[in-house]
């Protein structure tokens, strides 16, 4: 028979065990929460993107145009409700678009691919569009489409697919789409009349090489009071001779008064070409020279310029802005048929298993350490368009590009670490890159609030570039 201390020996040794058991299964369970990677979208500082909001009359479907060059069609009787009936009445566009790895990170969107989070994506242009009816998610019909014309940021290779983001979680394989240059935009740039020019007081003087300006008035009718006008060049710190300068066929032709002791005026010259993107480039050259007006000349060129001055504050007024609004527009667009509504991205896919791995370290771990507290680690790829993420556990093996890059760790209590891209090449030379690098950070500590803030400021953040 046992005895009764036999018996609390035994029991002692159980409670034990399960203790053990129990200890190691929380500990087990505290790793995988730690170490784990949570699909779908989750937005790192709570705050994402914001929609645009848009009613319409589904029996009219919408034009939806955006100030980056995003062009939608929503047809005329497409959408139907979640049981298939067709949908009439007042219904609500919501509306988003990712055009740089800022946006990107803020939306939370995973850009990251594969069971081992190897792939990544670099975007060419995101977006997401829904539509509700009382705040109830509808469908398109099976036989409608959306037509889209998506903003990009550059000119697509052949790598680059179409992809959606099946049930907000997974990315499908890609499709083909189409791209083109922005022949909306272009178009109304030719239509626009030349922004005025502010009436000057034309004067008299000598110079050297004469010559006169001809143009098109219709484009710019401020130039009206110059014409037959002779001009003397004086000088220009462009390298272009002025007589080559005269022969190329300028867009804007600006004349301002300089008020010196030798009555001359800065005459300025710009036109507009397209890069490789189709993005507008502008070209500019300066001179200065004076006019040259016999007495007859100069009376009747003041009188045109007293009723020119009174009309130049009213005519053309939103001429400025019109041109500075689609010279904002992407120069290239991505064309495809979306078939049901959601997350669609125009994107390149990358291994990061042929980029240098490196070890980063940061100040914040002296008080905080990451793989007992659950922190996130995003990295944003300015120029690669995309957010790739890792948990502590892996901060040892950081792929990184020569694109330059922000870090942003997020902590806990709504608190996260930055890296600026500018600190990032200070600390971090990409071309000059190693396996087994190993790099300590100093860091800007910011609540989310602040962060969203600085990272969604038009200041801070540049669409195309």
């Amino acid at each position: 028979m046992k005895t009764s201390m036999q018996k609390q020996t035994k029991k002692r040794i159980v409670f034990s065990s399960l203790l053990v058991v129990v200890l190691s299964t929380v500990a087990v369970s505290y790793y995988n929460y730690l170490s784990r990677y949570d699909e779908g979208i989750i937005p790192p500082l709570q705050k994402s993107t914001p929609f645009i909001s848009q009613s319409f009359d589904a029996e009219n479907g919408i034009v939806f145009h955006q100030p980056t060059g995003t062009h939608i069609v929503i047809p005329k009787n497409a959408l139907v409700d979640e049981n298939g009936k067709k949908v009439t009445g007042k219904v609500t566009l919501k509306f988003r678009e990712f055009q740089n790895a800022r946006e990107i990170f803020l939306s939370g969107i995973p850009m990251q691919v594969g069971e081992d989070r190897t792939g990544y994506f670099s975007s060419g242009g995101m977006m997401e569009l829904r539509v509700f009816q009382n705040k109830k998610p509808l469908k398109l019909r099976k036989d409608k489409s959306v037509h889209v014309e998506l903003a990009s940021a550059i000119t697509p290779t052949k790598e680059y697919k179409l992809y959606q983001l099946k049930n907000n979680v997974t990315w499908d394989k890609g499709i083909e789409f189409k791209t083109t240059k922005n022949d909306r935009r272009d178009s109304a740039l030719l239509a626009l009349p030349a922004r005025p020019n502010r009436p000057v007081d034309p004067l008299s003087d000598t110079a050297k090489f004469v010559f006169e300006l001809i143009s098109d008035l219709n484009r710019m009718p401020h130039l009206k009071i110059w014409e037959n006008v002779k001009w003397k060049f004086v000088k220009s710190k462009d390298e272009l001779l002025p007589q080559e300068a005269l022969r190329i066929s300028w867009d804007k032709i600006t004349i301002e008064p300089l008020n010196d002791e030798n009555n001359n005026f800065k005459l300025s010259f710009t036109a507009s070409l397209f890069d490789y993107t189709h993005k507008i480039i502008k070209h500019s050259y300066t001179m200065i020279a004076s006019p040259v007006l016999t007495a007859k000349e100069l009376a009747k060129a003041r009188k045109r310029y007293e009723k020119d001055l009174a009309d130049y504050k009213i005519e053309f007024a939103e001429i400025d802005k019109e041109e500075d609004r689609l010279i904002l527009e992407a120069g290239v667009l991505n064309i495809f048929q979306m078939n049901e509504f959601g997350i669609f991205n125009i994107d390149c896919l990358t291994n990061t298993s042929i980029l240098a791995k490196v070890d980063l370290q940061f100040d914040f771990e002296k008080d905080l350490n990451p793989e007992l507290n659950k922190v996130m680690l995003y990295v944003v790829l300015e120029k690669k368009r995309s957010v790739i993420k890792f948990n502590a556990f892996d901060w040892d093996e950081i792929p990184l590009t020569d694109s330059p890059c922000e870090l942003i760790a997020v902590l806990p209590n709504g608190k996260v670490a930055y890296v600026s891209k500018e600190e990032f090449r200070k600390t971090i030379n990409p071309s000059e890159l190693k396996r087994g690098n190993s790099f300590f950070f100093k860091t800007i500590k910011k609540d989310f609030d602040d962060m969203a803030s600085i990272l969604s400021s038009p200041a801070n953040k540049s669409r195309f570039n």
